[in-house]
């Protein structure tokens, strides 16, 4: 049998160059079928053409292109188009703070003209039934016309009396008092109510009846104005039902009931509309349906025009009523009323410095961040302004 030289370790060339060994056959045998080469190894791989040598522009060039991949080309159109919109931004923005500072200033001019227009006196002339009366000329609330007319409407038949529903300090009981000298009424009041016995009135052991002030204006007339009536005993307020809806009265003093004087006119003043204590006036009392029907309801909210003429100092009365657009946002419980912009007047005209005057009249012990929330969101501009002295003209000698 022939046999082939091992191929395992021999090299391409050794591969190529001998011829394998045969041997004869003997006898005139048949030479067998030989058998075929394996390579272990892969055959090699054609040789690759030598690189050729770049010149100087082109390495130059490739250089680049790997420094700065994709670098456009340098467009002047372009640059001097964002020189002049950058430019023109500086220039806008500049014109619009000017335009602002404008504004702020020409804001403040309008804002105390218009203060001076609203809350400027006037003096309104009342008619009824052929009767005139001059009201004297005074700041008055912009809904002091509506509520009079509805105080008027209130005594003819089937009409209701009013009921004010305003927050702290928003001139409620100088209306009703107004209302009345329009009338040529007396004015009668009385506070929250803690017992029938402070409308109807009662006998001491001696047998002496006390009267109150709602009997005297109920049986010889004038205007009557229950304030704080959201926080009476409902049990109390009660005993007024039966006196505006039948128009007459039971006291103590005597077995036969009061027929209602002709010129009783009765008010209510109250913070909330009668359905319970609320984030502000938590001491506030639901009150029953009976009573709440038997009124015309007026919301008697804060005219701050009427609170700058009222309070004669615009920086000052401008600072509260940005801290009270402040706490309301904010849904701070801390009343604001017209009566801290007219209270820190009369304290800023003494010549009391601003920091007292605002924790006097404004703050009253509210929390120090709280307080920092809410003067956050007042301009600098407003500020500025109410913490400038006051400056008092001296005579000369």
């Amino acid at each position: 049998m022939a046999r082939l030289q091992n191929a395992r370790d021999a090299t391409p060339a050794d591969l190529i160059a001998p011829s394998p060994i045969i041997t004869e056959p003997k006898d005139n045998q048949p030479m067998p079928m030989q058998e075929p080469i394996i390579f272990d190894r892969p055959a090699p791989r054609p040789a690759q053409p030598a690189p050729q040598p770049m010149d100087q522009d082109a390495r130059m060039k490739a250089l680049l292109e790997i420094l700065n991949p994709q670098t456009p080309a340098l467009d002047e159109a372009a640059v001097l188009d964002i020189v002049t919109r950058n430019m023109g931004a500086t220039i806008s923005a500049a014109t619009t703070s000017a335009t602002e500072q404008a504004r702020l200033a020409l804001s403040d001019v309008l804002e105390e003209a218009r203060a001076i227009v609203n809350g400027a006196p006037r003096t309104l002339r009342i008619e009824i039934k052929d009767r005139i009366t001059p009201l004297p000329a005074a700041p008055r609330h912009p809904l002091f016309d509506m509520f009079l007319t509805l105080v008027v409407c209130g005594r003819e038949k089937h009409g209701l009396p009013v009921m004010l529903v305003g927050p702290a300090g928003s001139g409620k009981t100088t209306a009703c008092q107004d209302a009345a000298q329009a009338l040529g009424l007396p004015f009668f009041t009385n506070g929250a109510l803690t017992g029938a016995h402070e409308l109807m009135g009662y006998k001491d052991a001696a047998g002496t009846y006390h009267s109150t002030p709602f009997r005297a204006a109920f049986e010889h007339g004038g205007v009557y104005l229950m304030d704080e009536m959201d926080r009476s005993d409902p049990a109390a307020v009660l005993s007024l039902n039966s006196a505006l809806a039948n128009g007459f009265a039971a006291f103590p003093d005597r077995a036969e009931p009061v027929k209602a004087h002709a010129d009783f006119i009765p008010v209510v003043a109250a913070n909330t509309f009668g359905r319970g204590a609320d984030r502000l006036y938590i001491g506030a009392n639901q009150l029953d349906a009976s009573t709440l029907d038997r009124f015309a309801v007026l919301s008697w909210d804060y005219d701050e025009a009427l609170e700058r003429a009222l309070a004669g100092d615009d920086a000052w009365t401008a600072y509260v009523q940005a801290a009270r657009a402040a706490a309301v946002d904010l849904k701070i419980r801390h009343v604001i009323s017209p009566r801290a912009s007219m209270s820190g007047a009369v304290m800023r005209r003494a010549g009391l410095p601003f920091d007292m005057v605002a924790e006097s009249a404004l703050w009253k012990g509210l929390d120090k961040e709280q307080r920092e929330r809410i003067t956050a969101r007042i301009s600098d501009r407003i500020t500025t302004r109410a913490q400038a002295p006051i400056i008092h003209a001296i005579a000369a000698e």
